[in-house]
């Protein structure tokens, strides 16, 4: 597997394809049959980073070959990206983050949370150490990165909202999400959204003292990462999908046994874009986010947090839908209970 030239699913191209989907007069999209199809996983980012480190060795240690599946991966811009292109039949599953999954299924993309894997939310800002940030209100005033078609241009409009800023009292400033962190350095803005731990080890790896705060601190705690399958998918290759979390789970548990490791198999594959020093810190800060894989309830999606992230994004966030909750996860396809 050349991770470095894995196909990249644009924002162009699945606008493209939900366009096509939208106007097909009810036919089935074009998709893969057989009884052991290649899984298509779609990634929310356009490079590796430390927090796929468990999709990297399922792959390249044959534990997804061992769980009987064989995945094809693809990156895309971001969370919101990934699951379009799931929703739209580019891809199969996608590791996304599931408050922006549940604003697209809610307005009907044919998809369901799979399985819910980052139990603590840790979308927020992240800012350079003179920059002061210990509310939201200290956000007044400041230009903030943020990534089209990631998964937190879903939530700072609603801890916007949420917060009661105006719009023109910040200014969003459009950038990929490989941009974001270079932005930063680089002074050309004073934050930047998306996962804390992640930019806040990576600036302390260039020598540049950071600190965030977390979306859920300033008053908006919803859903973060999980899987995400197309309805289609499920109901055709339904043992496919419990294999492959079975493999992604027994590679989450190798991660959290040996970080280092992980981080040295992962670290070499991401065209430069981690290094082994970076991963092992922000594995460090996101593991203790995950559910333990010996928890009898790993991978369960919970009602209650689904409804408050629903009710979250309709009020604060310009959500839309009339989808309810129930029908936009399921716990049908987790595995067995780890003994």
């Amino acid at each position: 597997m050349h991770w470095s030239k894995l196909t990249k699913i644009t924002t162009a191209a699945v606008a493209i394809v939900l366009i096509a989907s939208l106007t097909a007069c009810g036919s089935k999209p074009a998709g893969h049959e057989g009884s052991d199809p290649t899984i298509r996983l779609s990634l929310d980012w356009s490079t590796l980073i430390a927090y796929h480190a468990p999709i990297v060795l399922a792959e390249e240690e044959g534990i997804f070959e061992k769980h009987g599946v064989n995945v094809s991966q693809s990156f895309t811009a971001g969370s919101k990206d990934a699951v379009l292109a799931v929703g739209t039949n580019q891809s199969d599953i996608a590791w996304a983050d599931l408050s922006t999954s549940a604003a697209s299924i809610l307005s009907g993309l044919p998809a369901k949370a799979i399985a819910t894997v980052q139990a603590k939310n840790s979308q927020g800002l992240t800012v350079l150490e003179d920059t002061t940030l210990n509310s939201a209100k200290d956000v007044v005033g400041l230009r903030i990165g943020s990534t089209p078609g990631g998964s937190d241009s879903t939530l700072i409009g609603a801890f916007l909202e949420k917060n009661g800023i105006a719009k023109d009292q910040v200014t969003i400033v459009n950038l990929p999400g490989n941009g974001k962190f270079a932005a930063l350095m680089a002074g050309n803005v004073d934050a930047i959204s998306g996962q804390v731990y992640y930019y806040v080890s990576s600036s302390v790896a260039e020598g540049k003292p950071a600190h965030g705060k977390s979306y859920s601190e300033m008053g908006v705690d919803t859903l973060d990462h999980g899987f995400v399958a197309n309805d289609q998918f499920l109901s055709a290759h339904p043992d496919a999908a419990t294999n492959f979390l079975a493999a992604y789970r027994e590679a989450l548990q190798k991660t959290i046994e040996d970080p280092a490791a992980a981080c040295a198999k992962i670290a070499p594959l991401s065209d430069g874009a981690l290094s082994v020093k970076a991963c092992e810190t922000q594995l460090e800060l996101w593991l203790p986010l995950v559910t333990p894989v010996d928890d009898p309830a790993w991978g369960t999606n919970d009602l209650t947090k689904w409804s408050d992230t629903i009710a979250t994004l309709k009020t604060f966030g310009g959500a839309t839908g009339s989808v309810e909750p129930t029908a936009m996860f399921t716990n049908d396809y987790l595995p067995k209970k780890v003994q």
